[in-house]
């Protein structure tokens, strides 16, 4: 694997008086109140005219120009999401594609682009043929894409296929789609789905079958994986494909398919694309890349079709429990055709023995809806977030929290089935998040707040959170004000998943502690576990249950080993917490001492910190998990080892935690607790257990910060 390139110079964290500037003036586009709003599956964008003090200072023209201010969701995942920096990728690919928008600055938990003006392909001609000069100018694009060097690309998981493996890249994607997608959804769908005819086993039938032709090798490329109709803007008859969060290194058929498929092209379309693509492929000196075409492209669009169907099933039943009221006959009618469209293109590479008429499907999602999984779950969910129906969170403890953002190749599509371009189902069906082209779009309705920034108890700043009189608030308030004032003597000690990072979200821990109870089965050690391990989604229970009752070091080693190669995986895709780059950059900069202080393994932690760019700031004061699970937090051992490393006092200490356990381990190593609650849940939990200082968004922690030395 090539070493990681060089970071790009926009994303890369900056300092001084200018970049304070930019900052600051950044901010101030963004929260103007004439922006207009693009909400998307993926991100929030605000699209606000270039004042001229700030295009004067990126070195870019200010005349007539508009830029997108960019800020992640959390979205459940249901596709790929190799390189979790867009921004690093915008470096390289806008350097090969003078038409891709660049990004000007990445503050971390919120960028600033320009903005690509046009009209969204979506909008022009949202359905049927788009004609041999768009086709052209697509797979012109293909190419191009293909020609950007591999070695300019950031660093790929370590796992990942080696160029010309097209077979194992398949089966990548095929273990994807059953481990990330259909394993977390299965117990909440899996009635429906049996309804249907969809077998638990379908897509690793799919992938063993001894009648799939295998793949010819072929040398891998950029892939963009996510070309349809409410991504591509057409100005003056040049085209830009927008929205790079998806790309990968992979086979190029893969890309081809996923573009045919999204695209919902007619017959003579589809094969004109195809023979285009390979004819621009060879063009540029990629015919290598074309061989075996006629054989593999079948397998997969098969391959699109197969997966889509999970996905596409759920965000149907999930539409029927976010309307504003009980569903209709015309409803439940819609919501079966969309399967039935789903299921028949699904049919032969799933090898379904046969596919239900849309009254059977009508009466299967009827019967979900009514059931203990569809509107009795997402209404239990609404009570405990706050938010919408469906909008269940990672607090959902048995990992079926997808009320919201499911979605797959047709809800991907400009379809005429409400939903273009990729909007989950919870809010956004206004289509694909880079709709660019369009001018006066309507203020969509707020995000939930967890989409944007995190839940905000009293307030989304300090300011705004201002506890008065004598209380044990306002006391701990003061404390963290001293204690952050005080700079060079300061230790701020940060829990890593939460405060950092959403490690597993929506539930998926249960994975890895399902493995851990599989370990234990094959052991002979299930008895071992009691009825709230065998129950739990928390890795960590099972593991602190079997060094209880094991005194053999070498076993618990074994399951120790299980668990970090779980938590590695998860923190090379997680997402940084909203506002957690800046507060740590920030921090730096004014010379406070930082650390991590974690039950996960420091493995995880290193993995996270190297692709999100932040080894540098930490260095070496990562405190995770050792080989003794009973110094787990709430033992303060972890904390401990972090003051003694950094040279602080207890007393001059704080730690951002967000569970009971981090209260725990901060009152016994005599350090000042900060609560961070993205949600209402977390708040009353932290708070029950006598948390007195607790803020809703990590924004709110860096207005108690002095303002930074002069550079």
């Amino acid at each position: 694997m090539p070493s990681s390139p060089p970071r790009n110079p926009q994303g890369a964290p900056k300092s001084g008086r200018r970049e304070t500037w930019i900052r600051h003036l950044a901010d101030a586009h963004r929260n103007r109140p004439d922006r207009e709003i693009v909400a998307g599956y993926h991100n929030i964008n605000y699209v606000v005219p270039l004042g001229v003090r700030l295009a004067l200072l990126l070195h870019t023209m200010p005349f007539r120009a508009r830029v997108k201010c960019r800020m992640p969701i959390e979205a459940v995942e249901v596709v790929p999401r190799i390189w979790p920096s867009e921004t690093d990728l915008l470096a390289v690919v806008s350097r090969h594609l003078k038409e891709v928008p660049r990004c000007y600055r990445d503050f971390g938990d919120w960028s600033l682009h320009s903005y690509r003006a046009g009209t969204v392909l979506s909008e022009a001609q949202p359905h049927g043929p788009v004609g041999d000069a768009m086709l052209l100018r697509l797979a012109e694009f293909f190419a191009k894409t293909a020609s950007v060097p591999e070695e300019e690309l950031p660093p790929r998981p370590a796992d990942w296929p080696e160029s010309g493996q097209s077979e194992e890249f398949l089966n990548w994607l095929i273990d994807f789609t059953e481990d990330r997608v259909h394993g977390p959804n299965r117990r909440r769908f899996d009635e429906l789905f049996t309804d249907l005819g969809i077998r638990p086993d379908a897509m690793t039938a799919f992938r063993d079958d001894p009648d799939r032709p295998r793949l010819t090798p072929r040398p891998f490329c950029l892939l963009h994986t996510d070309v349809h109709r409410a991504n591509v803007v057409v100005d003056r008859k040049q085209v830009a494909v927008i929205d790079w969060e998806l790309a990968m290194y992979g086979d190029p058929l893969h890309d081809l398919a996923t573009h045919l498929v999204r695209m919902d092209y007619d017959k003579d379309e589809h094969a004109a694309m195809t023979r285009m693509w390979a004819e621009e492929m060879e063009r540029a000196g990629h015919e290598k890349m074309t061989e075996g075409l006629d054989a593999d492209l079948p397998v997969y669009l098969d391959f699109e079709y197969a997966q889509s169907v999970f996905p596409d099933v759920m965000r149907a039943a999930l539409g029927l429990t976010t309307l504003p009221g009980e569903p209709d006959a015309a409803d439940y009618a819609g919501a079966a055709v969309r399967v039935c469209r789903a299921l028949r293109r699904a049919a032969e590479p799933l090898k379904l023995r046969a596919v239900p008429d849309e009254g059977r499907a009508e009466r299967a999602l009827r019967d979900w809806y009514e059931g203990p999984f569809g509107r009795a779950l997402s209404a239990r969910a609404e009570d405990r977030t706050g938010g919408e129906a469906g909008d269940a969170t990672a607090d959902d403890t048995d990992g079926r929290g997808h009320g919201g953002d499911v979605t797959g190749s047709e809800g991907r599509e400009a379809a005429d089935e409400g939903c273009g371009g990729g909007a989950g189902l919870a809010g956004n069906a206004e289509g694909a998040e880079g709709r660019e082209g369009r001018a006066g779009a309507a203020e969509p309705r707020e995000p939930r707040p967890e989409a944007v920034e995190a839940y905000a108890p009293r307030g989304d700043t300090a300011e705004a959170y201002e506890p008065q009189g004598d209380t044990a608030e306002a006391y701990e308030l003061r404390e963290a004000r001293r204690l952050l004032a005080a700079r060079a003597d300061a230790g701020v000690l940060l829990d890593f998943d939460g405060p950092i990072c959403r490690l597993f979200p929506d539930g998926s821990s249960k994975r890895v502690a399902d493995d851990l109870r599989a370990l234990a089965r094959r052991h002979g050690l299930d008895g071992v576990l009691g009825p709230e391990e065998k129950a739990t989604i928390d890795p960590h229970d099972v593991l602190r249950a079997m060094d209880r009752a094991l005194s053999d070091s070498a076993l618990i080693a074994e399951f120790e080993k299980v668990l970090t190669k779980g938590e590695v995986a998860a923190a090379r895709k997680a997402r940084p917490t909203p506002g957690a780059h800046r507060l740590i950059r920030a921090l730096r900069a004014r010379g406070v001492r930082i650390a991590v202080v974690t039950n996960n393994s420091p493995h995880a932690v290193a993995a996270h910190l190297r692709r999100q760019g932040l080894t540098e700031a930490f260095g070496p004061h990562v405190y995770g998990r050792t080989d003794r699970p009973a110094l787990l937090k709430p033992h303060p051992d972890s904390l401990e080892r972090a003051l003694r490393a950094l040279g602080v006092e207890p007393a001059d200490a704080l730690m951002v935690g967000d569970t009971v356990a981090d209260l725990g381990a901060a009152r016994d190593a005599k350090v000042l607790f900060v609560g961070y609650a993205r949600n209402e849940g977390k708040e009353k939990r932290l708070r029950a257990a006598g948390a007195g200082l607790v803020l809703g968004s990590l924004e709110a922690l860096l207005d108690l910060l002095p303002a930074a030395p002069a550079p």
